[in-house]
């Protein structure tokens, strides 16, 4: 049996015809790809935030001088930490969680492998500690940091940072505050606040930034450095969690009501994408299309909350 390549030909063109009139009758197409428009992805954060958050920051290893301290948060420090009794060892230390621990000197080890690791000497309270950086001695002293030891946290950091940043008027632009004990509380985007106090913060977290808002009350939140490999880039540091000026005169057409919304994560009909998107910050999903007379799209976000907009005004959400 033959057939003709001229019928071929119709056949494969009128599948794909059908398949065009099918996507176009549905009118969604769904992608977990967010491209956005230049306008849609303005930033708020002034440069110098960027320039302020860089000063925050911890000296290299080898710029320590004996007496550093640094302040242990987890006692699964220990697993990391070689720990021998000291001459003047006064009581027996069952958690080294909480402790304060002492930079002392640098040392060398030889590997199995002939390779030589630095290794980092501490004194604490009746013991002394080592810290095996499994890096050779020339790129330990040029590249580790205090803020990369981990579960330590660098005192001398801390109060660089409470130094740089106390009494500093800044609005906020994460709505994750805590109170005094660590409860969360109900927070606001661009409020301004006056920060009062760096103090050493949480494992994951090392600052903890305290602060009085315009109704004097206090809150905390818990602020991440860079380190030198670069992770923490991105995850709540200085410039994520605050801004240097008032971002409202950046958003003189979103009216009161709408801008009120934005400070406490609220979404409302008649928003658009950018305020919806200031309020509750980008989608993890993103469905895009159109009916017969409009353009649809469907934000999704992790915690649930669904967003449906029509020519990029908020007509349906669940939130």
């Amino acid at each position: 049996m033959k057939i003709s390549i001229k019928f071929v030909r119709y056949s494969v063109s009128l599948v794909v015809s059908v398949m065009f009139t099918i996507s176009c009758s549905t009118g969604i197409e769904s992608t977990k790809a967010i491209t956005m428009s230049r306008s849609e992805r303005r930033e708020t954060m002034p440069g110098a935030a960027e320039r302020l958050s860089a000063q925050i920051t911890s000296e290299q290893l080898g710029e320590w001088r004996a007496g550093k301290k640094f302040l242990v948060t987890d006692n699964k420090a220990a697993v990391l930490l070689e720990r021998f009794p000291s001459a003047a060892r006064i009581q027996v230390v069952d958690s080294v969680a909480g402790s304060v621990l002492r930079f002392d000197r640098i040392s060398s080890r030889l590997t199995p492998g002939g390779d030589t690791v630095a290794v980092i000497e501490f004194k604490g309270e009746g013991y002394d500690y080592l810290y095996n950086t499994s890096r050779n001695l020339r790129d330990a002293l040029h590249s580790l940091r205090g803020q990369d030891m981990p579960m330590m946290i660098d005192l001398d950091m801390v109060a660089a940072a409470d130094t740089l940043l106390r009494g500093r008027k800044v609005w906020t632009r994460s709505r994750l505050w805590y109170d005094s004990i660590g409860n969360i509380v109900d927070g606001r985007k661009f409020d301004p606040v006056t920060i009062t106090r760096v103090r050493p913060g949480i494992k994951v977290f090392p600052l903890a930034v305290e602060f009085t808002d315009e109704k004097r009350e206090n809150a905390v939140m818990f602020m991440n450095v860079s380190s030198s490999d670069g992770i923490g880039a991105e995850s709540r540091t200085f410039q994520s969690l605050f801004l240097l000026e008032d971002p409202r005169p950046l958003y003189s057409s979103v009216s009161p009501e709408i801008w009120e919304n934005i400070k406490v994560g609220r979404v409302s009909s008649g928003m658009t994408k950018d305020e919806c998107r200031l309020s509750l910050g980008n989608p993890s999903e993103v469905d895009a299309g159109h009916n017969w007379s409009s353009v649809i799209d469907i934000w999704r976000y992790r915690d649930g909350t669904y967003l449906q907009f029509q020519d990029g005004i908020l007509v349906n959400y669940r939130h």
